[in-house]
């Protein structure tokens, strides 16, 4: 007879949670229902691979920093023109622009739902498996800023490669600084063609001179920007100015 007594330990030192948890009211099971080896080695499999699926989507969740509530179910495609339900749930559903390293522009008035657009992608995208970050362009400015200041910029730009996707949100905020405009340029260049950005802005491209002091840094910008991109421009009436005038009547 085979002694089983030291399987939970050994379970527990090869970190299979779901094996160590499930295994002996599986083998029950299995017996009762004359499953063949296979068939049981495969269910504790898919037990496992499923946990910890799960548990990398709550990981991911929780370092993504984006904004709660903005999935793509809540969004009012009626009220805005440029995008239709079945483009944005094309890019959320094919993953391929993501592997090629292409970027999705977004722009807009604000409160057209910029924001929440390129939320309700990031939430796709982490239930695909894919790692996002969420950052308002002026907080990843300053932590940018403050690594340079330190000699780390280019450790700082290094970390954010682990995030397959990120998200820069309304860029058009920028001061116009050569301070900011040059840790900007610096991350546009560093993650051209090797991973994605997803920006919202409330300026359109012939406006860029307003966050760059140089018209060179300004189309060197937006030449990498669009090499691989999609971009969308936004048009509508603004959600928050609707919700206050509702909230009047």
């Amino acid at each position: 007879m085979t002694n089983t007594a030291s399987l939970p330990l050994m379970l527990k030192s090869l970190r299979l949670s779901e094996f160590r948890n499930h295994w002996e009211s599986l083998a029950e099971k299995a017996l009762h229902e004359q499953w063949r080896p296979e068939h049981y080695l495969s269910e504790l499999c898919h037990m496992e691979l499923a946990s910890r699926t799960d548990k990398r989507q709550l990981r991911y969740l929780k370092e993504s920093n984006l904004p709660s509530g903005k999935h793509v179910g809540g969004f009012d495609f009626n009220a805005i023109e440029g995008i239709s339900k079945a483009r944005l749930h094309d890019l959320a559903d094919n993953h391929e622009w993501v592997k090629q390293a292409t970027n999705l522009l977004l722009f807009g008035a604000s409160g057209v739902g910029k924001t929440h657009l390129a939320s309700a992608l990031g939430y796709s995208l982490i239930e695909a498996g894919t790692r996002v970050k969420f950052y308002p362009a002026t907080a990843l400015v300053q932590h940018l800023q403050d690594a340079k200041q330190q000699l780390k910029l280019q450790d700082a730009l290094n970390k954010l490669d682990k995030y397959q996707v990120l998200i820069v949100d309304d860029i058009g905020y920028i001061r116009k600084t050569e301070q900011e405009t040059s840790v900007l340029f610096e991350l546009i260049a560093h993650r051209y063609e090797r991973f994605s950005l997803i920006i919202t802005s409330n300026q359109s491209f012939e406006d860029w001179d307003a966050l760059f002091t140089d018209t060179t840094m300004t189309v060197a910008a937006i030449d990498r920007l669009v090499h691989h991109s999609h971009i969308i421009q936004l048009q509508g009436e603004s959600y928050r100015r609707k919700t206050a005038i509702k909230q009047e009547e």
